[in-house]
């Protein structure tokens, strides 16, 4: 993507990502989570914090030239922000995220198109293709799973057609809307509705064919593994 104004629509992207994640915020301290072994709408909101500013790092990163944040261990690392946020307050967690939204724009305003375009280290990526795995696609995931586990199918399943709304209207290249179909075609596949994931998948594969290299080891597609499409592709 390279049409001059693609600072102007990461900013949008994060600012209805702002806008949707406030449901979440109206959650915190008022619902309780569906079992207690759930996270709550607090520890979502946290989560989804840590991650904005690891991309808000990532490109000032890029941008100056420094060592990028590191997430080899992601296990590790969400636990470690989950124990470090389950004390603080709902007020605390909300001016953190709103904070953290802050500092990504910032971050994204502060780097040139040149330097959005340019490839993240080690990563067969481009700096500015860190926002929306920690923006829009990453709420809609824990939208979807805070729904799902309040048994709101409805809910989760809108969440994530929003998500595909949001990443279409802003990334028009092949590369980018195969990302949003690959993640959509995710959610079914979790979901075990091989059905509707297949045709987003294919569709993926048709817009990005080395998508198609994930599919071996992504866990996320493992309910449909076995379908005979799926085994086709994986032949």
């Amino acid at each position: 993507m390279a049409d001059g104004d693609l600072k102007k629509r990461l900013l949008q992207t994060l600012a209805t990502s702002a806008e949707r994640e406030s449901e979440l915020h109206r959650l915190m301290g008022e619902v309780p989570p569906a079992d207690p072994n759930e996270w709550s709408a607090k520890d979502h909101v946290a989560h989804l914090t840590h991650w904005r500013r690891h991309a808000a790092q990532a490109l000032i990163a890029v941008r100056t030239g420094t060592t990028p944040p590191d997430a080899t261990d992601i296990d590790t690392i969400n636990a470690a922000v989950y124990s470090a946020n389950r004390g603080r307050s709902a007020d605390e967690i909300k001016e953190d995220a709103l904070a953290s939204y802050a500092e990504l724009a910032r971050a994204i305003d502060d780097c040139s198109e040149d330097e959005l375009l340019k490839p993240r280290p080690g990563r067969d990526f481009f700096a500015w293709e860190v926002v929306p795995p920690n923006g829009h696609l990453h709420l809609a995931e824990h939208l979807g799973w805070w729904h799902q586990a309040h048994g709101d199918k409805a809910a989760a399943e809108q969440a994530q057609k929003w998500m595909l709304e949001v990443h279409e209207a802003a990334f028009t290249d092949p590369r980018s809307r195969a990302f949003g179909e690959y993640s959509l075609a995710c959610y079914y596949a979790k979901q075990g509705r091989a059905a509707d994931a297949m045709p987003h998948l294919a569709r993926s594969f048709e817009l990005h064919p080395p998508l198609k290299a994930w599919v071996r080891t992504d866990t996320d597609l493992d309910r449909i593994r076995e379908e005979p499409e799926m085994r086709a592709i994986l032949a």
